[in-house]
């Protein structure tokens, strides 16, 4: 009983089967341009008064309560008196999708959000 020592590797794989081997290699070297290309383009959001709603949900949550921080220290607080973060931000998600529904969330700020 012999062993078939002519069986399955790499280099034999590819030789049998060229045109695949070859659009495995594009796919993924597409797939690396397209994560590279990501990774440096992509860059941290500043949240002001003037950002669209559009920029509001590319925040991080942490974005997000420290401009509902700063939102309160410089406009004072939502009617009732409403100083929490969590409910500043829900605000604006809450106004911005109303935005999101009337195709205009580049258009509308978080102020605008806010004020409804």
């Amino acid at each position: 009983m012999g062993t078939h020592t002519d069986g399955w590797n790499t280099r034999a794989l590819v030789a049998r089967h060229k045109v695949a081997a070859l659009a495995g290699l594009v796919t993924i070297a597409l797939l690396l341009v397209i994560v590279v290309g990501g990774i440096l383009t992509s860059r941290p959001v500043v949240v002001s008064d003037s950002t669209s709603c559009t920029t509001w949900g590319s925040a991080n949550q942490t974005q997000q309560a420290a401009y509902a921080r700063r939102y309160v220290s410089e406009h004072g607080p939502l009617p009732g008196g409403v100083t929490d973060p969590a409910k500043i931000v829900a605000a604006i998600n809450a106004g911005c999708a109303t935005a999101n529904v009337n195709d205009v969330e580049d258009q509308v700020n978080v102020v605008q959000a806010i004020r409804g």
